[in-house]
């Protein structure tokens, strides 16, 4: 599909990321309007509340939570770039503690608010705003949860290759998440 919205798509992408990654060449064949959204979405969160190492926890949580191999692959590129050790990150895609207690609040704070479709309480929320986790950052954490649920989603059905450059990381990951043995997951979205 060749539209206006494809051919901005790619023009922003290209700018932002140096290439069109091959999940927004699976979008733009259909619509443009999944890889329009994720873009702008994108450039806003950058000047949020959350570092960019923190954003990479939440996304790499993300990308474990979903399964997504893809997701797995690029955030833990990013998360490298954003000066996440190679440790914390093979932690974080293996669902284990960390002992970094921002990290660990912050990833705490993304898979709560998924488990609880948002409704956290006040006795949770005061935990996570002790640990740095204020309700800015969660609102930031439930925009980047949409943007990874739309990418992860995506990428089950479409099951884009790992773009070239990534590569490399996909081959040094020991825990990359991919499709689980059954569909059916603990509390998943479900109440």
């Amino acid at each position: 599909m060749s539209s206006d919205l494809t051919q901005d798509v790619e023009q922003t992408a290209t700018k932002a990321y140096g290439t069109v990654p091959n999940l927004f060449e699976e979008t733009n064949q259909y619509t443009g309007a999944p890889g329009a959204v994720y873009v702008a979405a994108d450039a806003a969160l950058m000047d949020g509340n959350l570092r960019p190492v923190d954003q990479q926890v939440v996304l790499l949580t993300m990308a474990r939570y979903h399964d997504s191999r893809y997701d797995a692959v690029v955030h833990a590129r990013m998360a490298l770039d954003a000066g996440l050790s190679p440790k914390v990150i093979e932690q974080l895609l293996a669902g284990e503690t960390v002992s970094d207690d921002r990290i660990q609040a912050l990833v705490e704070a993304t898979l709560t608010s998924c488990e609880e479709r948002g409704w956290l309480d006040a006795d949770t929320l005061r935990d996570f705003q002790e640990r740095g986790v204020g309700r800015g950052e969660l609102y930031e954490i439930f925009a980047f949860i949409g943007l990874k649920t739309f990418t992860s989603f995506t990428s089950h059905i479409a099951d884009p290759d790992v773009d070239p450059p990534l590569e490399n990381v996909e081959d040094a990951l020991d825990h990359v998440p991919d499709e689980p043995d059954t569909i059916e997951r603990q509390r998943l979205f479900m109440g």
